[in-house]
């Protein structure tokens, strides 16, 4: 009998040892934490400090309180501020939410007690939302502000939702012939390409253009024929083409965004967002120079190879003269997707790209342009 009680003895020793549970002990209790005078969801003007006071029940010999945003980068929540309640049953302590941490439009923060000896742990959740102050006056459906220097977005109204992009697409028409290294080349024009809908230029079937021309052709008027001709050259074929667009999407990060053509007509599964468009055309400004010449340029003329006509093409860009902040951008416009345009604004030593999605009418779309220049020129310093 006394073997059989050892036994039992150390096996609870070797159990507790081992799970880290007593089971002598008697398990006290504990409390339940209640966090009250933060609301769920909170709005406020980016100009305006952001505080609440929270009031922690129990205190006890004093509680401490961290103030977490969580990072959609890293997909974890970082902690910004640390705070310790007076002791007591019930303390307040006053939570600040920092300018410098408040994301645009909305960020996803949380208040974390931790567990005490007497308490529970208790954990709140709070949505932030930053009002914007041009939002409510945009008519485009979409917009987004883009610092390329910083990596960050500045402003953005439904940046991020998937809609037709029109002939922004030809940014990245444009990325690839830039970066295919057949820019100093020539191609022959096929039948399709010429017969190409809305096609800026007139085509002759078999003629020869080089690569040179059919760029400004495409950026400038935004030529649907150029478009179909740089596709075939360098695709090989159109959907050969879209591979390779998509492919270059992937690269740069582009969620929102599937290519089927190289000009942008309305296209089943041919979509973007104003976030993507954003970050393609700040890509290629980056890292071309000669993408910024003939985003910057108003007319060009050239002969083609082989029958030797003379075209001369023209910018759609009606923001050249607006400011000479403005350094050049790609319009876009269909039924379905709306007046869109994409542009690139130097700003204090800074670039931003300001795209436009979706806008009822083409006047519409340079009044919202204006608008996010003007707001970058009193916002941006600040981050806001």
């Amino acid at each position: 009998m006394k073997k059989t009680i050892a036994k039992i003895l150390i096996f609870v020793v070797m159990f507790s040892v081992f799970t880290g549970q007593n089971l002598f002990a008697t398990e006290i209790a504990k409390d339940k934490t209640t966090l009250k005078g933060v609301a769920y969801r909170v709005t406020c003007s980016y100009k305006k400090e952001l505080t609440r006071d929270l009031t922690v029940t129990p205190a006890n010999d004093g509680r401490t309180v961290r103030l977490q945003l969580y990072s959609n980068k890293t997909q974890r929540y970082r902690t910004i501020k640390v705070y310790k309640t007076e002791k007591g049953n019930t303390a307040t302590v006053k939570i600040t939410f920092p300018k410098e941490y408040r994301r645009r439009r909305t960020g996803t923060w949380r208040i974390v007690v931790d567990g005490d000896k007497n308490a529970t742990k208790a954990v709140k959740n709070v949505t932030v939302t930053t009002t914007n102050i041009v939002t409510k006056k945009l008519n485009s459906g979409s917009a987004c502000i883009w610092c390329i220097e910083d990596e960050q977005l500045i402003y953005g109204k439904f940046s991020r939702k998937r809609r037709k992009q029109a002939s922004t697409t030809k940014i990245m028409t444009a990325t690839l012939l830039l970066e295919s290294g057949e820019y100093g080349g020539t191609t022959k024009v096929s039948r399709n390409a010429a017969w190409t809908e809305y096609g800026y230029l007139n085509m002759t079937p078999g003629d020869v253009y080089t690569y040179k021309s059919l760029m400004y052709a495409l950026m400038l008027p935004s030529s649907n024929d150029a478009a179909t001709a740089i596709a075939e050259g360098i695709g090989g074929s159109v959907s050969g083409f879209a591979k390779k667009m998509n492919a270059k999407a992937k690269e740069l990060g582009l969620k929102d965004t599937h290519y089927v053509t190289p000009h942008g007509l309305d296209a089943k599964n041919h979509y973007s967002s104003a976030y993507d468009v954003s970050l393609t055309m700040g890509y290629i400004y980056s890292t071309s120079m000669e993408f910024r010449t003939v985003i910057a340029t108003r007319k060009y003329s050239f002969k083609t190879k082989r029958d030797k006509e003379r075209k001369t093409v023209y910018t759609t860009d009606m923001l050249k003269d607006y400011s000479p902040n403005h350094k050049g951008g790609k319009t876009g416009y269909t039924s379905h997707a709306g007046s869109c345009f994409s542009g690139v604004y130097e700003y204090n030593g800074k670039t931003y790209v300001v795209t436009v999605l979706g806008a009822k009418s083409a006047n519409l779309r340079w009044d919202d342009m204006k608008k996010l220049y003007q707001y970058i020129d009193k916002y941006a310093d600040t981050k806001y």
